[in-house]
């Protein structure tokens, strides 16, 4: 699941043209992103990107909060967690 800043007609929107094999979520009041500290920067020209595994007891077991696009961990990094998770019968 991926969490956007944005209202569910712009989440709809978004997808629509951009189908992902995930839901995406709206958090238009930005609750979540201010919860996990992702916040705006004009450094990187908007939205700061961030990745969190968090498991079923809510233990956040994985994060990366970058200043750049280019500064989001690989697929197999975040991937590897996951399986982690799996593997332990946590996820």
């Amino acid at each position: 699941m991926a969490i956007a800043p944005d209202q569910p007609e712009g989440i709809a929107k978004f997808t629509r043209d951009n189908p992902y094999p995930y839901p995406i979520l709206a958090d238009a009041d930005h609750s979540v992103f201010d919860a996990y500290d992702v916040v705006s920067r004009m450094a990187s020209l908007g939205q700061r990107p961030a990745v969190f595994v968090i498991d079923r007891d809510q233990r956040v077991t994985f994060d990366s909060i970058g200043t750049q696009q280019w500064q989001i961990p690989g697929n197999s990094a975040v991937l590897d967690e996951l399986s982690g998770l799996t593997g332990s019968g946590t996820a």
